[in-house]
């Protein structure tokens, strides 16, 4: 008697997971005006929970208290995101401009969407207050 040894390898998952990534990568280009705009609002409201955050930690330290340091790791990483979004800004009319098909697509899908959805903004960023 030997010894069966059987392999089953199934595509379905593969193709599944690939069709996946390019649904989604080609919603994100497709959506793109309504994430931006999107992102304008987050933006603001952002702002203006930055500008509340600041008043109130400066009447505090004017009270002679300290800044706490996940205040300043919070200010820190709006700064860095806020940078980000002007730049994504002002390159907004020359990538919508490269769209085609009315915005289902772009000529270069990749580089839109590199352009459009960088990999650190896929994942939380991690303001949870």
């Amino acid at each position: 008697m030997g010894g069966c040894f059987s392999v089953s390898l199934s595509c379905d998952q593969a193709v599944n997971q690939v069709s996946q990534c390019l649904c989604v990568k080609q919603s994100y280009i497709h959506n793109i005006e309504d994430n931006l705009s999107a992102l304008e609002t987050t933006m603001e409201d952002l702002k203006a929970r930055r500008d509340d955050l600041s008043r109130r930690v400066d009447r505090e330290e004017n009270n002679g208290l300290r800044r706490r340091a996940q205040v300043q790791v919070w200010l820190s990483r709006f700064e860095t995101i806020e940078s980000q979004v002007k730049d994504l800004f002002s390159v907004r009319k020359t990538e919508l401009q490269r769209l085609c098909l009315c915005g289902f697509c772009s000529k270069n899908l990749k580089l839109s969407y590199l352009c459009w959805v960088p990999s650190r903004w896929r994942k939380p960023i991690g303001f949870g207050w």
